[in-house]
């Protein structure tokens, strides 16, 4: 992988990226970034140092690497960024469009066109999927999968996965995943997931597969219909409130799908049934119209 060198003038002098209050980000400082005439993001990371330094340049190398196998819609790191003679992140081309976590929370966007990007990042874990199945780079996994870590370009109508610093490549490395918690609903089945019992080299709590791409998938449509992080419900509450989604029409096979998360059945991805949500259906699955 290339790199960008800068003095420690020059870094002063960059701009800070205004981000949106509902993007959640916790592990780095966003720059606006040009370079050779092209628009870009600088991501400076905050832990720089280390395994996690290490751990992180295996990564954006295998990446780097593997980018000839992998779809449009993956922002893919281009340049470590070097300043001061430190390794301090990596840029990324900048992608036109308004992060995902906004759209959502946009009432001047329909349910419709919501549904229509969540069913775009199922699309997308299918893409993937193939490509594991088909092509050498067999063990890639999104990881921290959130509505953050998403672009919409509302024009182009595209959505474009960010932050591919923190996936899973090659049995490497395993980070830190917002929905991947010793909080999270994935703690109610045991042996399903890989929780990661020694991280002295890891910032993950569990280790990222198929089942937790999908889980957070899953949790992702779940927060949408419930207006909340449905990952935080104990499992009771999880279960009565899918009784309720059921109760109000949702199809069943999807209602199934939701409820494998918990379960020891291998987790499906249901982007081929959001079709099925009709307007009425994600306006009463509501947690205000459900406590009601």
């Amino acid at each position: 992988m290339q790199a960008i060198s800068m003095s420690q003038n020059k870094y002063k002098q960059l701009t800070k990226m205004n981000l949106p209050k509902e993007v959640f980000n916790t592990e780095a400082i966003i720059y606006d970034f040009r370079y050779k005439g092209e628009e870009k993001v600088f991501k400076k990371l905050l832990n720089n140092m280390g395994v996690n330094l290490a751990n992180k340049l295996y990564t954006l190398e295998m990446l780097d690497v593997n980018r000839k196998y992998l779809p449009e819609n993956l922002c893919i790191p281009d340049y470590l960024t070097i300043v001061g003679g430190v390794v301090e992140g990596f840029t990324m081309p900048k992608i036109e469009g308004i992060n995902f976590s906004t759209t959502l929370k946009n009432k001047n966007i329909t349910i419709e066109e919501k549904i229509y990007y969540l069913k775009k990042i199922g699309e997308l874990l299918h893409q993937l999927e193939q490509i594991r199945k088909y092509t050498p780079f067999n063990d890639f996994y999104l990881n921290d999968i959130h509505e953050s870590n998403f672009i919409v370009n509302p024009y182009k109508k595209t959505i474009t996965a960010v932050d591919l610093d923190i996936s899973r490549v090659c049995s490497k490395a395993n980070f830190a995943s917002r929905y991947l918690t010793p909080l999270a609903l994935l703690n109610s089945v045991k042996d399903k997931y890989k929780i990661i019992e020694d991280n002295s080299s890891s910032l993950g709590y569990v280790e990222a597969d198929s089942n937790t791409d999908l889980y957070c998938y899953i949790i992702m449509i779940l927060n949408y219909l419930y207006g909340e992080n449905i990952n935080n419900l104990n499992l009771v509450d999880f279960y009565n409130y899918l009784t309720y989604l059921e109760k109000i029409g949702i199809n069943k096979e999807l209602i199934e799908i939701f409820k494998n998360i918990v379960s020891n059945k291998d987790n499906e991805n249901p982007y081929d049934l959001l079709d099925t949500l009709t307007t009425e259906q994600v306006a009463r699955s509501r947690k205000i119209v459900y406590k009601k």
